[in-house]
């Protein structure tokens, strides 16, 4: 086991001038020459040489006493749908090769004012329209704990930057698990926020009613440093600010009520998640925190109206672009887009429909108990190119295997946090999610870093990438 500098002990070691920015970009830079390539992490690397001249140029403001951001020095990645002005931006695509924006999505925007060094664009499922990274284009992204194996979709680059130590945080989207499903799979924390908290604006969409902006990190105080950055007033969000969510994160909520759902997220589940589950659930329960049941019937319908939804509304969106290119989108996008296409109006409407009555019966439930609790995955990392897994006696596609637990939380826009809580007896990291009511990021938050400060599964990297920034410089 080893640990890894996270950003709040980066951004004091670079204040009080124990660490430079030049020396812990260098570190990111190095995983990045041992792994990035073997691993398929990136479409675009920023030149090394501006990136040097940038933390140097933050080292100086440091020396001198500047007033830097709170993410001064601090590398990150974006997943390659976020536009920059200064990088391609391609949905990991041939449809999109060479694509250059003049501006930075307001997120993107939002953290270089915080001082933070984009270091490049993580790969994609092509145009975030899959589960596993595997993309025909690009190649293969491969998982960091075995290498043979898938690290989830779509916002898999990010998800491999991060566990690596290429970077300290990275940003993802998610419509239907993009965010946790790669973090789960690769031992990383993740967050899906409310529906509407983060802007949208300048982010390459694939299903617009779905579609949420994310932070992705080694621990929970990582990423709610990056979500309080993150957080701006750009017209495709709620508009609002945030709570100071690194500032709380230590005040554990005394008492908490956990709702374990009856239904739909336990009926498939491999042995050693669901061991790694309950022995989370005794750690929560250990807390003072209560457990109880809760019942959440209408979860069933939850994959059809995704569906029904996310396909219609992908579909909408490459329509024109499908006319003209269409033999340059990847088998299995194009395969998915075309059946979008079929997608009636009274099928989306049906599916929109199912969706306010799902809504309405989780946020009833989170009226009951403060946070909703279920593993993030039922299953561990599949190997590349499996369509099927087997779970106990259960034959499954391992795409529904992928999106099954973390669909439903797309649907209602409720916010949703996977945190690392066990490593399988071949290595792999397993994912336990937590969800909160609607705008209560901060109680979600505080409640994740209560277990992580109780428990050191966060900390666990993958045995082949030694992702310790040094301390000096």
């Amino acid at each position: 086991m080893s640990s890894r500098l996270s950003i709040r002990a980066a951004a004091a070691a670079l204040r009080n001038r124990s660490l430079t920015a030049v020396g812990l970009l260098q570190r990111c830079l190095a995983q990045q020459d041992a792994y990035a390539e073997a691993l398929n992490v990136f479409a675009t690397r920023a030149p090394s040489e501006k990136l040097l001249d940038e933390a140097a140029a933050l080292d100086r403001a440091f020396d001198r006493g500047a007033v830097v951001g709170p993410l001064a020095g601090i590398p990150i990645a974006l997943k390659d749908v976020f536009l920059t002005a200064d990088l391609p931006t391609t949905a990991s695509s041939a449809v999109l090769a060479g694509h250059q924006s003049n501006e930075d999505a307001t997120v993107v925007r939002n953290l270089r004012r915080a001082g933070a060094i984009v270091v490049g664009k993580a790969h994609t499922h092509e145009f975030a329209y899959g589960t596993t990274n595997n993309n025909i284009y690009a190649g293969p992204s491969r998982n960091p704990w075995d290498a043979d194996r898938v690290p989830g979709g779509s916002s898999g680059g990010s998800a491999i930057a991060v566990a690596t130590g290429m970077c300290l945080g990275a940003t993802g989207t998610d419509t239907g698990g993009s965010i946790r499903t790669p973090s789960s799979l690769c031992g990383i924390t993740g967050l899906k926020p409310t529906y509407g908290l983060l802007s949208r604006h300048g982010v390459l969409p694939l299903s617009w009613s779905l579609d949420h902006v994310g932070p992705m990190a080694r621990s929970v105080d990582d990423v709610a440093h990056l979500l309080h950055a993150m957080a701006g007033d750009a017209p495709a969000s709620i508009g609002c600010n945030g709570p100071d969510y690194p500032a709380t994160l230590d005040q554990a909520p005394q008492r908490l009520r956990i709702g374990i759902p009856e239904d739909y997220f336990f009926e498939v589940v491999d042995s050693e998640v669901g061991a790694a589950f309950e022995a989370a659930i005794a750690v929560l329960s250990g807390m003072g925190w209560s457990a109880e049941s809760v019942r959440l019937p209408a979860a069933a319908y939850a994959v059809g109206a995704e569906v029904a939804i996310l396909s219609a509304e992908a579909a909408a969106h490459h329509l024109s672009t499908l006319k003209r290119r269409a033999s340059d989108y990847s088998a299995d996008v194009r395969v998915q887009l075309d059946a979008g296409l079929m997608i009636s109006a009274a099928d989306y409407l049906l599916g929109q429909r199912a969706r306010r009555h799902i809504t309405g019966e989780f946020c009833a439930a989170l009226e009951a108990v403060d946070l909703l609790v279920t593993p993030t995955i039922p299953v561990t990392a599949p190997r590349l190119g499996v369509e099927e897994i087997k779970v106990g006696d259960v034959t499954t596609q391992t795409a529904s295997a992928l999106w099954h637990n973390v669909f439903p939380f797309n649907l209602t826009g409720l916010p949703a946090l996977t945190v690392p809580c066990g490593v399988s007896r071949e290595g792999l990291p397993i994912g336990l999610q937590l969800v909160s009511g609607a705008f209560r990021e901060s109680l979600l938050l505080r409640a994740g870093y209560a277990y992580q400060t109780v428990t050191d599964w966060h900390l666990r990297l993958p045995p082949q990438c030694d992702a310790a920034p040094p301390m000096g410089s």
